[in-house]
């Protein structure tokens, strides 16, 4: 019996038109979106190779996270093409790939890590009053 590998690619979502927070993610959409951009980049031999194993594991429509999960070997076709895609829903959106790993673990340690660098970012930016009042919401960032 052969086991398979799989790769999760966890990738950012922009958008470049406005920050509009009522932005939806469907699962479904993203899924088509890339698996046709891999037809017409790379024909019928990528989207073959990527088609049995490519999922949306994991998509968080308020940080716009994604989580894609493929096999080891055609993840490189999906990695290729995750910056050609710039449309979805008829909106203007960037796509960038933040880490790819070998396990959903693995993967949501780094988006834990990358979140609460963000917030690290921010907080020191912004004025003690509102930094108390960020510190006072518990687990936050825990999956």
């Amino acid at each position: 019996m052969v086991r398979y590998k799989n790769r999760y690619m966890v990738v950012q979502l922009r958008t470049l038109e406005d920050d509009n927070l009522d932005f939806k993610i469907s699962d479904r959409e993203l899924q088509i979106t890339v698996l046709n951009m891999i037809k017409s980049l790379h024909g019928d031999f990528g989207a073959g190779a990527i088609k049995t194993c490519f999922k949306v594991r994991y998509c968080n429509p308020t940080t716009r996270i994604i989580i894609f999960k493929t096999r080891h070997g055609p993840h490189q076709f999906l990695s290729s093409v995750i910056p050609f895609i710039n449309k979805l829903q008829e909106k203007q959106i960037q796509l960038s790939t933040l880490y790819t790993g070998a396990s959903m673990f693995q993967c949501y340690k780094f988006i834990q890590n990358y979140q609460k660098d963000l917030v690290r970012k921010i907080t020191d930016t912004i004025s003690e009053k509102t930094k108390e009042k960020m510190l006072n919401i518990t687990n936050v960032l825990n999956f």
